[in-house]
């Protein structure tokens, strides 16, 4: 059975504009892989544009490729709209022997020669129709900077938006010129700084630190997100010598130091209310930083609404997860053995007797056969139909033996010193540990519900 990653996005203007849905992508994936009995995992990007591939979801997929035969989406550019950026993907999916199909546009499938060339295609035309709509918006917007109008309706601190343009606010830019030099007398402390002006500004020490950087209060107004400065375009509030004598300050601040995080669980974690594959998150507020994970649905909200994708807010420390799992290994492991066992042997008695009928069923065909009662071409037409369907339970058969292996495994396991065994790991050993012997492990309220073995 085809193991697939279902990937599926949606950007907040794509939602707000068209009204593009992240749910009715999720089920026609959902149905394609159905019909096609294809095992799946899904991957969601909600809110996110398509313009970069660091994006949560996608990269948690590039994570476990390995895992996965085939990508499949709704349309290419739920993938990507840039031509280096799906090449590159391409390209990484090919060394992992993994096909992708946009299940929406059949000319989309690189497992062909005709669709890998309709791939590079249709990107080229979708990067042409990104680059040309670029080049209009940065003509508008550099014209209205050449003029002196804003180009968002952002009001920045310190500033009032009047007729299109900057005007000082002189009442908040008063207070700014007081916290760079208050920020100069106390040596470039932050926690002093905003102890003083926390109750005025009523702002958060990282927003009082983006003041404290800001070079729009000398009058260079940074464009977002790019190393580029414009004189000219918004009034100075502070003088050059006060401002670069802050900066100077600011970079003699020696930050915590950490080392590096080692996510154990990273990818097993799963939310049992949605079934949704958990994300970590990092306390870097402590030193060592500490590790949590909790639900991805949860941190999205569903399109158009203000309701959250799941209800299942709390987070479990992954110093929390460790500790059970050493403690109840054993219990666990032999509960799950028992569970499967039990399983098994009802599926391996049913498979005996489906393979006795279907071998039954072509003795009778062969003696049809040689008693010319029907064709070659129908004789060979159901031949194939019941070799086919005794190849799929015999293989089922082949999987139980290798998990009744792999069970073995953990029984040897179980009885183990495992304690003694699992302290002289690295954080590193450790993961690879729990990602050799762990498939799936479900949380809800804090607490593990469910464990599925590898």
């Amino acid at each position: 059975m085809k193991k697939v990653a279902c990937y599926a996005r949606v950007s907040t203007d794509e939602q707000a504009r068209f009204g593009f849905s992240i749910d009715a992508q999720r089920t026609a994936l959902e149905k394609y892989c159905k019909e096609n009995k294809f095992n799946y995992d899904f991957y969601i990007d909600e809110g996110i544009s398509a313009s970069s591939i660091n994006r949560p979801a996608l990269q948690e997929l590039l994570k476990y490729i390995k895992n996965y035969n085939m990508i499949i989406f709704t349309k290419l550019d739920r993938l990507s709209r840039n031509v280096l950026d799906a090449n590159k993907l391409n390209e990484l999916f090919q060394k992992n022997n993994v096909t992708i199909k946009a299940i929406d546009e059949d000319d989309i499938d690189t497992s062909t020669a005709d669709g890998m060339f309709i791939f590079n295609l249709k990107l080229s035309l979708a990067q042409r129709e990104i680059e040309k709509t670029s080049e209009r918006i940065n003509f508008v917007f550099a014209d209205k900077r050449a003029k002196g109008e804003i180009t968002s309706g952002a009001r920045k601190f310190g500033y009032n938006i009047v007729n299109k343009h900057f005007e000082v606010n002189e009442k908040e830019a008063q207070m700014i010129k007081d916290l760079f030099d208050y920020y100069i007398s106390v040596n470039g402390s932050h926690t002093k700084t905003f102890e003083y002006f926390q109750p005025l500004f009523h702002k958060s020490i990282s927003m009082m630190k983006r003041y404290l950087k800001d070079t729009a209060y000398i009058g260079k107004y940074k464009l977002a997100e790019k190393d580029i400065y414009i004189d000219n375009y918004i009034p100075a509030i502070l003088d050059e010598d006060t401002f670069y004598k802050a900066q100077k300050l600011n970079k003699r601040i020696e930050y915590k130091s950490f080392d590096d995080v080692v996510s154990l669980f990273g990818g097993l974690c799963y939310c049992n209310r949605c079934k949704y594959r958990m994300t970590k998150i990092i306390d870097r507020r402590i030193n060592p930083a500490r590790v949590y994970y909790k639900c991805y649905r949860y941190r999205q909200y569903l399109t158009g609404t203000t309701q959250r994708g799941c209800i299942n807010s709390n987070t479990i420390s992954q110093i929390e997860l460790e500790d059970y799992l050493i403690n109840n290994l054993s219990e666990l492991i032999v509960n799950y053995n028992v569970k499967i066992e039990s399983k098994n042997k009802n599926n391996s008695k049913d498979n005996t007797e489906k393979i006795n009928k279907i071998q039954n069923k072509i003795d009778k065909l062969r003696n049809l056969y040689l008693e010319d009662l029907i064709s070659k071409d129908d004789y060979a037409m159901e031949y194939n139909k019941y070799i086919t369907l005794l190849n799929e339970l015999k293989t089922e058969d082949y999987i139980n033996i290798s998990k009744k292996t792999t069970r073995k495994n953990l029984d040897k396991l179980s009885k183990m010193n495992f304690k003694k065994f699992y302290s002289k790991l690295n954080q590193e050993q450790k993961k690879a540990f729990w990602f050799s012997i762990i498939d799936k492990i479900y949380i809800e309220n804090h607490k593990v519900t469910k464990i599925e073995f590898a």
